[in-house]
């Protein structure tokens, strides 16, 4: 198994659009689901691959025309994993 090395801090909205459009590797989803509703937000550990085809997911959803209303909110989030990637700063701080 890959190593966890990616930390991700993500809304409650940005679970929703992931497990709704990103298509999330096993592992992954059955973090995301394991999710508390009461937790605003949460640090999600993934690989670095996960987080490689999280965004490739979310990205190819949004290619395809199949995001309806949360296209907008995707694109949001595809921008931030892809700064995530980058940087390694996987923090909500960014937006603030």
């Amino acid at each position: 198994m890959s190593e966890l090395t990616e930390k991700i801090q993500l809304t409650l909205e940005e679970r929703e659009l992931t497990l709704k459009h990103g298509y999330p590797l096993d592992r992954l989803e059955r973090a995301l689901r394991r999710w508390s509703a009461c937790e605003a937000t949460k640090r999600i550990a993934m690989s670095a691959y996960e987080l490689e085809m999280l965004i490739s997911e979310l990205s190819r959803s949004f290619n395809h025309g199949e995001l309806g209303a949360d296209e907008e909110a995707v694109l949001e989030l595809c921008e931030r994993l892809e700064y995530a990637e980058t940087c390694g700063d996987g923090d909500l701080d960014i937006l603030y």
